[in-house]
């Protein structure tokens, strides 16, 4: 169980760096994100919801938890992507842009240091 946490919160890290380059390129470009956009904002969403799931399932079957701070950041993981949309809702495109950029750099910098402190 331990190893598909691991290999889903990999998928969850490259699908966070094409969403991370793609919001800034939007925000460089002065442009609204497309629909396009949003569908690749829910594979992340979906991709760290499913990692923190197998390792909740993980972490009750008594798998060995090595830091205390990787739930935290977990949770935090977990949390960016819905508070980023409740951030952007009703404001302009540019901004919703400039939004999901910073959303999307915090939850790289997030799966990073959940990497470092689950291995």
């Amino acid at each position: 169980m331990s190893q598909a946490h691991a290999l889903v919160g990999q998928v969850a890290i490259v699908l966070g760096l094409v969403a991370a380059a793609w919001s800034i390129a939007l925000v460089a470009t002065r442009r609204a994100p497309g629909s396009l956009f949003l569908g690749n904002l829910l594979w992340v969403f979906l991709a760290v919801a499913a990692a923190a799931a197998l390792g909740v399932a993980t972490l009750v079957s008594g798998g060995p938890l090595r830091d205390g701070l990787h739930v935290v950041y977990g949770v935090l993981a977990v949390g960016v992507l819905p508070g980023a949309m409740l951030i952007a809702s009703g404001r302009a495109g540019h901004q919703r842009s400039i939004v999901a950029a910073v959303s999307m750099i915090v939850l790289v910098i997030l799966l990073a240091r959940l990497l470092q402190t689950g291995a």
